[in-house]
């Protein structure tokens, strides 16, 4: 059995941190998905062995184990042995082999589409089986509907593995909305095969919080229908930031007001609102609306603030009068 060196299929040195590692993996997998790889069946490997390595490396436990295996079979390998003499089921013990263990990997967690390799079988390498006892692949072939089928491969000995397969019928979506929709709630129609349905989605969710409908998934065995889970994703909106249950809007402000002062009407996520701008408003300066932001999640009634934050607008294209002031305007300051 081969040794898997997973901080070179990551690309990240043996030091790095959690979150170089995490920021790393989000890179590779993202190029190597294989939703946009379709057909290739190396991005497909490569994606699989990316996983693989992430879920020892992010796992603190894991990856000192993983580390202490490393270290010793770099001296073994220096002393010209083989590795088919290399005694890798002493580690194995040491990780709790000699009893029944699982580990779980989900490829579509973030992406959402971890496929098996064509041939099947097991997603995990013999060097990781032997390690942590193999384990359960997540992923749903691409289908954002379809059921999840997984290969589960437990040891239950030194070296007795057994392998099942098991029909999950609980399923998961995206579903994306506004910001427009976070701070007032949204009925949105969903159609699942030939059903349609119509999903309340309370005001103030947070991004990547996840609805569950209970029996409106795909049918798993003896015909029941399992769960379906909507996972929210909430559109980027420009010149908008959302901090927690506050808004912050940025609106671009003339130069001319923000040094004499005047009114600003501003076009707000909850309607329209007007400013008394005062005299020599800098760049950047915010106005704070008290109890206008986002309602917190299933309480409606507790509201974050709402910021307008002013950007400054210079002029463009000036015409000679105009020029002609700023550049008095300039003797006079200087």
């Amino acid at each position: 059995m081969e040794y898997k060196d997973y901080y070179k299929t990551l690309g990240v040195s043996r030091d790095a941190s959690q979150d170089e590692i995490k920021k790393q993996y989000r890179k590779m997998a993202a190029k190597f998905h294989p939703d946009k790889n379709p057909g290739n069946k190396r991005a497909e490997e490569k994606f699989k062995e990316i996983g693989e390595a992430y879920e020892v490396l992010k796992d603190p436990e894991k990856r000192k184990l993983y580390d202490q295996v490393g270290s010793d079979w770099k001296k073994y390998e220096q002393a010209g042995a083989s590795a088919d003499d290399f005694n890798w089921q002493q580690y194995a013990r040491s990780g709790g082999g000699g009893g029944r263990q699982r580990v779980n990997i989900n490829m579509d967690d973030i992406f959402g589409g971890g496929r098996q390799s064509a041939g099947g079988g097991s997603p995990f390498s013999s060097f990781f089986e032997t390690l942590f006892g193999g384990g359960q692949y997540g992923g749903n072939g691409g289908d954002p509907f379809g059921g999840q089928t997984s290969q589960t491969y437990s040891r239950t000995g030194p070296g007795a593995r057994t392998r099942q397969r098991t029909r999950i019928a609980d399923t998961e979506a995206q579903i994306s909305i506004d910001l427009e929709d976070v701070m007032h709630g949204v009925e949105k129609q969903l159609r699942i095969g030939s059903e349609k349905m119509k999903v309340k989605i309370p005001a103030g969710i947070e991004d990547g919080k996840r609805l569950k409908l209970k029996g409106k998934g795909k049918p798993g065995p003896g015909g029941r229908k399992g769960d379906l889970y909507l996972k929210i994703k909430i559109q980027d909106k420009e010149g908008f930031e959302r901090i927690g249950k506050d808004i912050v809007q940025t609106v671009n402000l003339p130069v001319y007001k923000a040094a004499l002062g005047g009114d600003l009407t501003v076009q707000t996520l909850d309607g329209k609102v007007k400013l008394n701008v005062p005299a020599e408003t800098q760049n950047g300066k915010m106005f704070r609306l008290a109890g206008r932001g986002l309602p917190e999640f299933n309480n409606a009634d507790k509201r974050g603030n709402y910021y307008i934050k002013i950007a400054l607008e210079l002029p463009e294209k000036l015409t000679a009068e105009e020029r002609k002031l700023y550049k008095k305007l300039a003797e006079l300051r200087s």
